[in-house]
């Protein structure tokens, strides 16, 4: 393939359209026989995969070898491949709203199941069927560019997806999730969540979008993280503190804890969620024995995956141990604990 195409297939998660084709210089005839031979995937009508790759066969080791470190890279691909998906099938006036945007602008914690929603201007001409779901809209001022397609902006996406979220039960913790990501990573600000807030007024579902707004928390740094958060909190035995950095005597940091909770007989109990990329961050304690080993002279130390998470063992087992602790929320924590000397 050009260069070009290969540039726009990087761009666009393995996918060109046959008009990105041919402007790059990829003649029909050659398209019909690379598909022929099976070294181009035809995946809807107009659109291709330079991915040979089937994407239920996509997984964690497929990732690696795209140069993805982080664990939830395919989830995060294949949320931005379907809402891409959906633009290309609808035409070049196409607009992601909702997840769709959310998922092309990288936020994490989106259901898996998500539908991806586009707008297309009222005027625009019927579409054939595809993916996801098409509205009309008035108007189309509100659309910033992302990876060279059209998107709604941030707050607008994450106020969309709010009140997608909130009309279909049990959305809680991906709802404070993706608000928890954006948050985290600087994505929006305070004046940004009063945008979303002030979008979601009014409209059918604002109530919930508020709570879920309300509960946000940048301390949780991955969507493992909220969700072990939330159970912890609902489990009536919400974190003291998050992203506890723990230093030596000379003020090194040697840890950053994500989940702790100071023990009324002293000492503490951490919580790590695995769930995080672990390069990311200052700290990889659970898989340093020594740094573990300093953390153990401090208190109980508790690894956890992602999917204990969602499931609630993280709640079932820190409550377990803060009950027989004689725990009670809510104590101020210092936002630094320092080893002794």
């Amino acid at each position: 393939m050009p260069d070009g195409v290969v540039r726009l297939a990087s761009q666009q998660e393995g996918l060109v359209t046959s008009r990105q084709l041919a402007a790059c210089g990829v003649p029909r005839q050659r398209v019909a026989d690379k598909v022929a031979q099976g070294t181009l995937v035809r995946v809807s009508r107009g659109v291709f995969d330079v991915e040979l790759v089937p994407v239920v066969d996509r997984t964690p080791h497929w990732a690696r070898a795209q140069g993805w470190e982080r664990p939830g890279a395919v989830v995060d691909h294949l949320h931005r491949r379907a809402a891409i998906l959906a633009l290309f099938e609808r035409g070049s006036a196409a607009i992601a709203v909702g997840l769709a945007a959310l998922a092309l602008h990288e936020v994490r914690g989106l259901p898996a199941d998500f539908d991806p929603a586009v707008t297309i201007p009222r005027r625009a001409p019927r579409t054939s069927p595809g993916r996801g779901s098409v509205r009309r809209a008035r108007r189309s001022d509100d659309v910033v560019i992302v990876r060279g397609l059209r998107a709604a902006p941030l707050p607008c996406a994450v106020a969309q997806a709010l009140l997608e979220l909130a009309s279909r039960p049990g959305r809680r913790r991906y709802a404070v999730a993706l608000l928890d990501d954006v948050v985290s990573r600087g994505l929006i600000d305070l004046d940004g969540l009063r945008e979303v807030r002030r979008r979601v007024w009014h409209r059918p579902g604002a109530a919930q979008a508020r709570e879920w707004l309300d509960q946000v928390n940048p301390g949780s740094q991955s969507p493992a993280e909220t969700w072990a958060r939330l159970s912890c909190e609902d489990a009536g035995c919400p974190p003291d503190r998050l992203q506890l950095e723990v230093r030596n005597h000379a003020g090194i940091l040697i840890a950053r804890v994500d989940m702790a909770w100071l023990l009324p007989r002293g000492g503490w109990l951490f919580a790590e969620i695995d769930g995080q990329d672990v390069h990311s961050t200052p700290l990889a304690v659970v898989r340093d024995r020594t740094r573990q080993n300093l953390l153990a002279d401090l208190g109980a130390v508790l690894r956890f995956t992602g999917r204990d998470a969602w499931s609630g063992r993280v709640a079932d087992e820190v409550a377990r141990r803060l009950t027989t602790a004689g725990w009670r929320p809510r104590r101020p924590t210092p936002p630094t604990l320092h080893l002794p000397h």
